[in-house]
């Protein structure tokens, strides 16, 4: 197990070697366009530098005049950036072409956000371990169909649970409930709303987990005949999506067990858990029992949504 976790530590160094060369060679490909493109713009650029270089010796030179050389600094080089970016767009290159553009903007490649490990560095362990994120990329809120139900009643119920949906996934993680519970027939669009929100949550720089609870019991039973395998921590993604809850064989003192304890961990833990499934809140109780389904129906933490529209998966076709 910790010879898996000293590999992974590696493969995460390299590609964030990777993330900051590729930055560089971009970086440097859009200096030379523009010298070749625009060389009065490119000088700028150069004096930009230039500028910042020469205050700094000064700084370091006259320490007791630092703060009034930082004003100085910040108001010339201010001036000539603005100009910069006022001919960048005025060329049609963008304001920001000469970058740097990180792959994650939010730590700037360094993997370290606030003192933590970033959202983007715990994404990289999830695709390692369960070979990417699980989410279709071709469903999405902007793909989303609001024209397959014509029923005006069903069509704004559906409206509805799209719009909170949609909702919620902008406010990742500041939801007042974090956990989801989405109940309905099979067809009704559960999974595609998954897609959705797990779509737009990593669009925004969180972690995002989605498999089927047969995959996850799956995955612990792999970890459990095997000794030398790591065996899954699904309180690494920031929300985990768990599809078709009630498919998964129930092995005993393994399937319900490992949901609960999931379940209680990632509640504990403040991480965010969404849960689809065809069966109705009666019925997971009779198969689940009580302790699973306090954690699933919580009022404090969990929205229960109950699809009753038609099933739309022969319409799509």
């Amino acid at each position: 197990m910790m010879k898996n976790r000293l590999h992974f530590c590696k493969e995460v160094d390299d590609e964030l070697s990777r993330r900051k060369s590729r930055m560089l060679r971009a970086q440097r490909s859009n200096e030379l366009r523009l010298s070749a493109e625009q060389p009065e713009l490119s000088r700028l650029a150069d004096r930009i530098r230039q500028t910042a270089f020469e205050y700094g010796e000064k700084i370091m030179a006259s320490p007791k005049d630092a703060e009034a050389l930082k004003a100085l600094a910040k108001t010339e080089i201010s001036a000539m950036e603005s100009e910069l970016k006022r001919g960048l767009e005025e060329c049609g290159l963008g304001a920001d072409f000469l970058g740097p553009h990180y792959t994650c903007p939010v730590c700037r490649d360094t993997g370290v956000y606030e003192g933590r490990m970033c959202s983007c560095v715990g994404q990289l362990l999830i695709d390692k371990s369960f070979s990417g994120s699980g989410l279709n990329a071709g469903e999405s809120f902007e793909a989303f169909r609001h024209d397959l139900i014509a029923d005006p009643k069903e069509h704004r119920a559906s409206e509805r649970i799209f719009a909170f949906c949609r909702e919620y996934a902008g406010s990742f993680p500041e939801n007042d409930q974090p956990d989801m519970l989405l109940i309905g027939a099979p067809g009704v669009g559960k999974t595609y709303l998954l897609n959705c929100i797990g779509g737009e949550v990593l669009k925004n720089g969180h972690s995002v987990l989605k498999l089927t609870a047969n995959r996850l019991v799956n995955r612990v039973m792999e970890s459990i005949r095997d000794y030398s395998a790591e065996r899954p921590d699904f309180t690494i993604p920031e929300l985990l999506l768990i599809d078709d809850l009630g498919t998964e064989p129930l092995i005993p003192n393994v399937t319900i067990e490992t949901l609960l304890s999931l379940i209680c961990e990632r509640q504990d833990l403040g991480r965010a858990t969404i849960i689809a499934s065809n069966k109705d809140t009666a019925t997971l109780a009779s198969e689940y029992g009580d302790r699973i389904m306090s954690r699933l129906v919580a009022p404090n933490r969990v929205r229960v949504i109950k699809i009753t529209t038609p099933s739309v998966r022969v319409m799509k076709f």
